[in-house]
């Protein structure tokens, strides 16, 4: 008799099990819609039902879906088709649109039963990727054995870009303005000083670059003293007015 009890509890269990599987916020390896969420999976004896929550990402956000949508599991090749759909518009219908971004729309999609053995399935309403920009309802690698903790749900936010806060201002006017000013802005100058003397370093470094130099400078003195000025008088010139002058000098 205890024998026959237990037999009937398993025969039960696995019809249930058959008829009635369910996940919540299952596992998603690739995804090609951005703001979609799967919900929930779940086989009756008639469908597999995928509920999904779909988030705008811009104001009059649209969608649309194509009847070609399928289901493949990783028990076979076989695809099961889509029987149905609620909450969303279906080609060539007029598009469901979500007016306003970070709103959320919720609708189910209707497949052909698939087998209560299937661990991994890819939902794919069209394979490959549009150069328009437009975008599929297909998931890859949806694992009906694991699901997302409800925290891990697509959030939308609205983002604004804006300059890092100053983190001390300094009033000219004030005594001492100028000065703590120039103070805080001393370290910053003297790093980007430094930058430029080992740009100009190496530059100079290459070999013939201080023959190149050398000799412009020698004509920029053969021309000064052609022009009239005195040996001294050309060596002054040159020496206060550097053709090339290295960053930091004072000129002066």
């Amino acid at each position: 008799m205890r024998k026959t009890l237990l037999l009937t509890a398993m025969l039960v269990s696995a019809c249930l099990y058959s008829f009635a599987q369910k996940v919540n916020y299952p596992h998603v390896g690739i995804m090609d819609s951005p703001g979609s969420l799967i919900t929930k999976i779940e086989t009756d004896k008639q469908y597999t039902i995928v509920s999904f929550e779909q988030y705008a990402l811009s104001d009059s956000s649209w969608m649309v879906l194509n009847k070609e949508i399928y289901i493949q599991t990783d028990v076979s090749n076989k695809h099961y088709e889509f029987v149905k759909a609620e909450g969303i518009a279906i080609e060539p219908e007029t598009k469901t649109i979500i007016t306003k971004a970070g709103n959320k729309h919720t609708f189910k999609i209707y497949f052909k039963k698939i087998p209560s053995t299937a661990k991994l399935i890819d939902i794919i309403e069209h394979a490959g990727k549009r150069s328009d920009g437009i975008t599929f309802f297909n998931f890859y690698d949806i694992d009906l054995t694991r699901s997302n903790a409800v925290e891990e749900r697509v959030k939308v936010t609205e983002v604004v870009l804006a300059p890092p806060p100053v983190k001390e201002q300094f009033n000219i006017a004030e005594p001492n303005g100028f000065t703590s000013m120039m103070s805080a802005m001393g370290p910053m100058y003297s790093s980007l000083i430094k930058s430029m003397l080992d740009a100009q370093l190496s530059f100079y470094k290459q070999p013939g670059k201080l023959a190149e130099v050398a000799k412009l400078h020698k004509q920029y003195f053969d021309a000064l003293v052609k022009e009239g000025f005195s040996y001294d008088q050309a060596i002054k010139i040159i020496t206060s007015s550097p053709l090339i002058q290295m960053t930091g000098a004072s000129g002066k």
